[in-house]
């Protein structure tokens, strides 16, 4: 399966970056989200018969380049392998690639640490840190190579009925799609979930994340650090040498207070709450900001449809393993 050779066939692009519907609009599954879990879904079902919609709202073009967004994901051993039976992971170009060889969860000003190692003589880490834009981007050149999927981009759903016969998703072009099963994979704060009337328990934590990668001076020797302290918790997750995502998850108001300040100053505070672990700091990208929301849908399933990733459980971030469940 060559990916310099794709064809165009099934994505019916327009100039825009969004999709022109076809005659034949009916499909066995419509997965409303192009995100890696939704992405993953599709993906796995290239093997198959089955005609495939991926509906999102977003642009062609947004999906094909997707922007670096500030999340790296880590992901487990058994998602690379899952990653790897779906043809994306040798996609990830190897630069983007940091192998994590232990973690360490402190508390506070404690001298002692939660260790967790790769099992001796496995060969392998413990983990592979990816940005999450590398994974949705390996994803969706899998599925614009399969035959029976069809991505329609740049539309919203704006409407969802299911019943014992079926489902009908209709977009915000007011094409209608139906299908055998259709399945919310559009974030834990599923509009489709909302549509097909299944509920939520859905808990704003009044804390967001700040994030941002730095260069620093001293060796991380490929460790993460989950560092809970008072009034926040630090992640430092390494990158290439010399490199660490860092996120912060802070009061949402102090967040957006350290978003606004200055370069200078933020790295200065930045390495005041280090306490100095990472030496001198500069910054290597952009600062993203992301609030902490917690979901649990009522249930995965209703009749012709069906909730994955965060549409049914949208986790704590702070578990890592948001992504590495949904990809189970």
């Amino acid at each position: 399966m060559s990916l310099g050779s794709v064809s165009p066939l099934h994505e019916d692009r327009r100039p825009d970056g969004g999709t022109l519907m076809g005659s034949d609009d009916n499909f066995d599954i419509v997965v409303v989200g192009a995100g890696p879990v939704g992405l993953s879904f599709a993906a796995s079902l290239a093997q198959s018969e089955l005609k495939v919609a991926v509906v999102e709202q977003n642009t062609f073009d947004s999906l094909a380049n997707p922007a670096f967004d500030g999340r790296e994901i880590a992901l487990t051993n058994a998602s690379i392998r899952t990653l790897r039976e779906l043809g994306a992971w040798d996609v990830i170009p190897a630069s983007d690639k940091s192998a994590l060889q232990g973690a360490r969860v402190l508390n506070g000003s404690s001298a002692f640490a939660l260790r967790f190692d790769p099992p001796s003589n496995s060969g392998e880490p413990l983990g592979v840190l990816v940005p999450n834009c590398r994974i949705r981007e390996a994803l969706f050149k899998i599925v614009r190579l399969q035959d029976r999927a069809r991505l329609l981009c740049g539309h919203s759903v704006v409407d969802a009925t299911n019943s014992q016969e079926g489902a009908v998703v209709t977009l915000s072009n007011g094409a209608r799609l139906t299908a055998r099963l259709v399945v919310a994979a559009d974030s834990r704060l599923s509009a489709t979930r909302d549509l097909l009337g299944i509920g939520a328990d859905i808990n704003r934590l009044g804390h967001s994340m700040l994030i941002c990668r730095v260069r620093h001076e001293r060796a991380h020797h490929q460790i993460a650090i989950e560092w809970f302290d008072h009034h926040q918790t630090i992640a430092i997750l390494p990158l290439a040498e010399g490199m660490s995502s860092l996120l912060l998850t802070l009061r949402s108001n102090e967040a957006y207070r350290l978003l606004a300040f200055d370069d200078d100053l933020f790295l200065s505070e930045l390495t005041k709450r280090c306490r100095g672990r990472l030496g001198k700091m500069t910054l290597a990208s952009k600062r993203h900001t992301y609030p902490l929301v917690t979901t649990w849908a009522h249930k995965f399933r209703a009749p012709s449809a069906a909730l994955i990733g965060d549409a049914a459980i949208g986790m704590h971030p702070v578990t890592a393993h948001g992504f590495n469940i949904g990809l189970g």
